[in-house]
């Protein structure tokens, strides 16, 4: 009876915790990332402890009666080439549009590729061929496409067919597993890659673009995979859809990883000039939402990032409950 108490117990203090910080992420806001500049529960540690990626000296305290982030600064900081590089591509906001600005404002220059004495296309053209709004255009054209060829061909008559042979059902069932599984990954996406202490400025457009197709485009291509699969016929044809939808959905962090691989130079200078700190950037989203043009776009981010945060919630319910269903009904 004690063990099964026990048990009880652990379950109570984990949903208690979740919980918790479910409730902290949707009183979050979507362009700054509040939630980890205070702790989520009493137990917590000190945000400076875990929400600084660098080994600065910053310091990030809560008022114990207020809502807004103290940060103190005490000294500079070292941090190397290769963690820049990291930071600025775990940024969930940087994305196609933001290396594009990137090449509007600063890369035009070449300063980089002066200081290297080499000459690399994938940095001349992303500004002259648009190659980051090519991917971006490529990725969505693909993945309508293929979600309109499914429309086409669906000729599911009933709720639940219940007519594909046993070696089909296999295959939708692992792929409903692994979904379930990657749909908690999802989320903790979401909350690792919102912890950086120096990001892309917030108070931008394209920002906010690359913010919901970092993470938005991610649920669309994984929704649209499990019904693809399920409306699929043939083991082969079924596992190559899935492949291909995961190809597609790597497009942009591919190139983008591409492009700093050959030219990290330009990750520090991104770093180093472009991207800002926690507190500048709070500051800098404070002042601009005096403004009445940017302060009704970012109330318009509202509704579409709580919708966001709902669903990627719910997805790992939907993918238990495709896991049961598909497997039955294919």
């Amino acid at each position: 009876m004690s063990r099964i108490m026990k048990c009880f117990s652990v379950i109570h203090s984990n949903l208690k915790l979740l919980g918790a910080h479910v409730a902290a992420k949707f009183r979050d806001d979507l362009l700054i990332g509040t939630e980890h500049s205070y702790k989520v529960t009493p137990q917590c540690d000190t945000p400076q402890k875990v929400f600084l990626r660098e080994n600065s000296s910053q310091q990030i305290c809560r008022m114990e009666s207020g809502n807004s982030p103290i940060i103190s600064h005490k000294s500079k900081y070292s941090i190397s080439d290769s963690d820049k590089k990291d930071i600025v591509m775990s940024d969930p906001k940087f994305g196609m549009f933001s290396l594009f600005k990137y090449h509007l404002t600063r890369g035009y220059k070449n300063d980089v590729l002066q200081r290297k004495n080499a000459v690399y296309c994938s940095h001349i053209f992303s500004l002259i061929a648009l190659l980051p709004i090519i991917v971006f255009i490529a990725q969505w054209t693909m993945y309508i496409a293929l979600i309109a060829n499914q429309v086409d061909n669906y000729n599911q008559e009933s709720f639940c067919p219940n007519k594909a042979p046993w070696k089909e059902k296999l295959i939708m069932f692992g792929a409903c597993s692994l979904y379930f599984v990657k749909s908690f990954f999802l989320w903790d996406n979401l909350t690792d890659r919102t912890r950086l202490n120096k990001m892309i400025p917030a108070t931008d457009t394209w920002t906010m673009l690359d913010t919901f197709q970092e993470f938005g485009f991610n649920l669309f291509v994984y929704g649209a995979n499990i019904w693809i699969v399920f409306n699929g016929d043939g083991v082969e044809n079924m596992v190559l859809d899935c492949l291909a939808m995961e190809f597609l959905m790597n497009l942009d962090n591919e190139f983008e990883q591409m492009y700093f691989e050959y030219l990290p130079e330009a990750a520090v200078d991104i770093y180093d000039n472009v991207f800002i700190t926690y507190k500048d950037n709070y500051d800098l989203l404070e002042k601009k939402n005096s403004y009445c043009s940017f302060y009704c776009l970012h109330c318009l981010t509202f509704i579409p990032f709580k919708i966001l945060l709902t669903t990627l919630f719910l997805f790992p319910i939907f993918c238990l409950f495709m896991m049961i269903y598909s497997p039955i009904c294919k």
